[in-house]
């Protein structure tokens, strides 16, 4: 009972952090920021989700604007909605949830999926969630220190993400 209980904790986490990421996908998308989630000048998710920091192009931007670096400025993201869409920090966020919840549930079923081995399932798991806690840190060090604001809706996700991954590790077996 235990083993289902934490296998339901943790599809609860990642159907909870899919959910918020999809809310900010279309904070992202939309024409003006929300103000359902802005909270004065400290807590405002429009700043965030609208800032170039919000797509893997943001990590260009930093290094080339913002650290004076002599590097290219990537910004593939502008080019059109589907790269924007694809390169958006919150819809790679989803993607990766739902990969993570696909591949347990393959794994649940006794099913291959892909190239995952039954037995690499939890390495798996805990591999992207280590790379989602980083790159969330990364991002709430960008929110802190260089917009002055914080989106409450990422705070959570990185929550989600944190007690999603220590719930994978405290798995003494396959997840």
């Amino acid at each position: 009972m235990k083993k289902k209980r934490v296998l339901d904790l943790l599809n609860i986490l990642l159907i909870i952090g899919m959910l918020i990421s999809l809310f900010l996908v279309y904070e992202h998308f939309s024409i003006s920021a929300s103000k359902f989630c802005t909270f004065g000048a400290s807590l405002d998710c429009g700043i965030v989700n609208k800032s170039p920091y919000a797509n893997l192009d943001g990590f260009s931007y930093l290094l080339t604007i913002d650290f004076g670096l002599p590097l290219p400025l990537i910004d593939i993201s502008s080019t059109n909605f589907f790269f924007d869409l694809i390169t958006s920090n919150a819809f790679l966020g989803f993607l990766a949830l739902l990969f993570i919840l696909v591949i347990r549930y393959a794994r649940y079923k006794n099913k291959k999926f892909l190239f995952f081995s039954q037995g690499s399932t939890k390495k798996w798991v805990i591999g992207i969630l280590i790379f989602g806690v980083i790159y969330g840190f990364y991002l709430l060090l960008i929110q802190h220190f260089i917009l002055k604001t914080y989106c409450i809706f990422c705070l959570a996700l990185d929550l989600i993400l944190i007690l999603s991954l220590i719930t994978a590790i405290k798995r003494k077996d396959e997840i």
